[in-house]
């Protein structure tokens, strides 16, 4: 995992938080890696009996950065692949940022704010 997120433990209840509050938790390629990261961590422990994912700050989660995005956040030297490529299974990176919490064997909760 990374700084964009963090996963603390409590009672079998996992708080997952997005931790760029100066961004609005905006998507970036180390978001993106730093979401997939958390859900593959999740995905293998077997404590966990809840989810709540919630953004650090005013907002959940602000969407693309599109600064970062357009100065070559979605290269291919960005690691994120394009959107034709099947980097996780059935899913290119931009999918399986949403489609893990679906598949976790737990529960997940959205606690969104804001934007």
């Amino acid at each position: 995992m990374n700084d964009r997120v963090s996963i603390d433990i409590d009672n079998h209840v996992a708080d997952v938080r997005l931790t760029r509050a100066d961004k609005m938790n905006a998507l970036d390629p180390a978001m993106f890696q730093g979401i997939i990261a958390a859900g593959e961590e999740l995905a293998a422990m077997k404590g966990v009996r809840a989810v709540v994912l919630s953004g650090e700050g005013r907002s959940f989660c602000a969407g693309l950065d599109m600064a970062s995005m357009a100065s070559g956040g979605a290269s291919a030297n960005s690691g994120m692949g394009s959107l034709t490529d099947r980097t996780h299974g059935n899913a290119n990176t931009f999918q399986q940022v949403a489609m893990l919490w679906r598949k976790l064997p737990m529960p997940v909760i959205a606690a969104v704010h804001g934007v």
